[in-house]
Parts: C-alpha cells; sequence; structure tokens
C-alpha cells in the first residue's frame, strides 16, 4: 500500500514539474528572442528590453507582450496572453520634477473548464504627480464552485455554477501634499446569465445575488505611496484606505457598504534582497452579493488555496516575502502568510485560521523597470497550487 502511494505521490509531483518546465520554456523563450543590446537600437530595443547584461539603463518607456500557460484544478490547462506598457509622464516646464512610472497591463486567458477572464488595469501618475488616475476593466464567462458561506465549510458541499461578469472601475485621486493622494471612485459591476445547480444551495433563492444583478458604488478614497517602483518596489510604504456605497439611488441591485485596508512596507537590507510586508482588510456591511463578499485565495495574498474557496463578509490577513537574486536575470522569493474570512469576531479561532507558505521564480524582462515575470507555488490547508503573474504579488 505505501508503494501505491508512492507510485501515485511520484506521477503528480512528476507530472507538475513537466507542468513547470513547460512553462517557463513558452514564458522565457519569446522574452531571450527580444532581449537586445541597447546600443544596436533594434526595434526591441526600443521594446524596453535591456541589454542581457542586466544593466540597469534609464527609458522612458517600454512594451512587454508574452504569452501565458498554466495548470491548477480550477481551471486545468489555460492559455492566454499577457502586455504590459510603462511610462513616465515628465512635466514640460519643469524637467527636474520627478514622476514615478507608470502602467497599463492588459491580461486575457481561456481554460479547459470553458473559463474565459479578461482584464485592463492602469496606474497613471501625471506629471510632476500632481493627480494618479487608477483603474480596471474586466470582462469573465466563469463556471465556477460554491462551497457555501463561512469559514469552515465542507469540500463536500460544493457545487457548480457559471455567470458573466461586466465589471468597471475608476479612480480619480488629487495630490494635497507629497506622496498623499485623496480623491473619489466610481464602480459598476453587473453580473448576469447565470446557470445554477438545481439541487445546490445557490438554486433555494435565499443567498443574496444568486441570479445576478448590478452593482454601483461611488467611493472615497486615500493613498499614502512612498514606494519607489509601483510594480516592484524595494523600498518605501504604501497605505491606502477606501469606501464604497452600493445604493439603489445609483442603480445598484443591492445597497451594502465595503470598507478596505491595505498597507504595504519594504526594506532592502542588501542590494536586492527585498522584505516585503502586507496586512489587508475588508469589511461589507448589508445586503452584500455572494459574488461581492470577501474570499480568501488568489495569486496576491494567502496563496495556496483555490480561487474564491472561502467566502464571508469579512477578509482580514498579512504576509511577508523575502526576494533575493539567484542569477544572471533570475530572482526568487519565499512567503508565508496568514488570514481568514468571518462574519464576527467568534468565527475567528486559531484552529481554523488559514496559512499559506510557498516560494516563486521571478524573469527580469526589464530591468530599468524591474519588471518581471513569476511563478509562484503557494502551499495552504487545501494543498498546493502553481500562480503565473506579471510583476510581484504586492
Amino acid at each position: 500500500m505505501i508503494s501505491k502511494l508512492r507510485c501515485f505521490n511520484d506521477f503528480y509531483m512528476n507530472r507538475a514539474i513537466v507542468h513547470l518546465a513547460i512553462l517557463l520554456v513558452i514564458l522565457i523563450i519569446p522574452t531571450l528572442a527580444c532581449a537586445q543590446k541597447v546600443e544596436k537600437k533594434t526595434f526591441f530595443s526600443h521594446l524596453g528590453f535591456t541589454p542581457l547584461d542586466d544593466t540597469v539603463v534609464h527609458k522612458k518607456s517600454g512594451l512587454l507582450f508574452a504569452p501565458i500557460a498554466f495548470y491548477t484544478p480550477d481551471t486545468r490547462w489555460a492559455l492566454g496572453g499577457v502586455a504590459l506598457s510603462a511610462f513616465h509622464l515628465k512635466d514640460k516646464n519643469d524637467s527636474t520634477a520627478m514622476t514615478r512610472m507608470s502602467y497599463v497591463k492588459f491580461i486575457g486567458y481561456y481554460t479547459l473548464n470553458n473559463q474565459f477572464d479578461t482584464w485592463t488595469a492602469w496606474n497613471i501618475f501625471t506629471p510632476s504627480e500632481k493627480y494618479l488616475f487608477k483603474g480596471e476593466l474586466r470582462f469573465r464567462r466563469y463556471p465556477d464552485r460554491f462551497y457555501g458561506i463561512g469559514n469552515n465549510t465542507l469540500t463536500a458541499n460544493e457545487e457548480k455554477y457559471s455567470y458573466d461578469l461586466l465589471k468597471f472601475k475608476t479612480l480619480f485621486l488629487k495630490k494635497v501634499r507629497e506622496r498623499f493622494f485623496l480623491g473619489f471612485d466610481y464602480q459598476f459591476e453587473k453580473e448576469y446569465n447565470f446557470k445554477l445547480d438545481p439541487d445546490g444551495q445557490l438554486q433555494n433563492e435565499s443567498i443574496p445575488g444568486y441570479n445576478g444583478g448590478i452593482g454601483s458604488a461611488l467611493g472615497l478614497v486615500s493613498v499614502y505611496d512612498t514606494r519607489d517602483n509601483v510594480l516592484n518596489a524595494y523600498k518605501g510604504v504604501f497605505a491606502e484606505f477606501s469606501s464604497y456605497f452600493n445604493s439603489s439611488y445609483l442603480g445598484s441591485t443591492f445597497s451594502f457598504t465595503e470598507l478596505n485596508g491595505t498597507y504595504q512596507q519594504y526594506w532592502q537590507f542588501r542590494p536586492k534582497h527585498i522584505l516585503a510586508w502586507e496586512t489587508r482588510a475588508r469589511v461589507t456591511l448589508g445586503e452584500t452579493p455572494f459574488l461581492d463578499m470577501s474570499t480568501l485565495g488568489g495569486d496576491d495574498i494567502l496563496r495556496g488555496y483555490p480561487q474564491n474557496r472561502f467566502r464571508d463578509n469579512h477578509f482580514a490577513a498579512t504576509q511577508v516575502e523575502y526576494r533575493f537574486p539567484l542569477f544572471w536575470r533570475f530572482r526568487m522569493t519565499t512567503f508565508v502568510g496568514v488570514g481568514d474570512i468571518f462574519s464576527d469576531s467568534q468565527d475567528l479561532s486559531w484552529q481554523r485560521l488559514k496559512y499559506s507558505v510557498g516560494t516563486g521564480l521571478r524573469f527580469i524582462v526589464n530591468s530599468s523597470e524591474r519588471v518581471n515575470l513569476r511563478l509562484d507555488y503557494g502551499y495552504g490547508t487545501q494543498g498546493g497550487y502553481f500562480y503565473f503573474g506579471v510583476s510581484e504579488a504586492f
């Protein structure tokens, strides 16, 4: 029996290694083909790819295009692409004014589970950082799984459903003092074309949002940001607080309030050796649709859990990550995190807290702007999962 178990584990471990090797080949070969010496002034050198010796040069802009492929139990094989544009907007009247990097990124993929997800996100500093614009435009057609609400649901309760989502989010922030911004946000979200399990929990119509609806909210946002780079910080602090008010007066199907808080800090104690810390909290009050509840799992915090495996009204988590160089353009990271979702403080207990540990590989495609491709493996109480992304998790 023991030998059978070992063969079983070896089979899945070998399959994971094969998936990892295929992914690295798909990601790195196009990048190597594009990387050229800057002094040759080739077409690709104008797309932001720095020399292979990783020399740091200051460029006005850069473009990144790459195919992506990944495998998780939630999606099975997924294929898609990513594009990122990084640039600086300079003040024509003051050449000495500092403006940090802005970016616009696009990601889209299709999975063997017939899941389609595509979105564009942007973070743009105007010249001299007088204003900051952030936002997201997203469409997804997504078969998914629902296990119930709460931090102690059972995998035996799994039911399948699918839905379409259209989301638009835009933030307008004004600098009120150095590195401190205040402003407002509007977000619109339409959830529709629901297909439910006829024998599932959602079908009994007792869970808010079981058949979709419209979310329309105004928000107030404050941001304090001293990071030296918004995609891959070596030092600095990022703190954001936001509040959103969904109301029927704005055309929202449900009336509820959402409060968010994020704190991140970065220390560089040796060249390119970075210690990064993040704490995040989210609270929803009122009649919150289940798709808008706080969830646990994903590719940015508490990596190692199936996406949307746990959901409830509130969420709190913290994580620490150590990033360090390996050789040439390769970097590595290790991380650990802990947190949970809950409806009130009595739901939290040391026995049910969700932990996450893992490691990841990085490949630098633009050293001047610190743009990298990342591949992480996170392990939690639900097993282990691979994640692919552009730029760091936080």
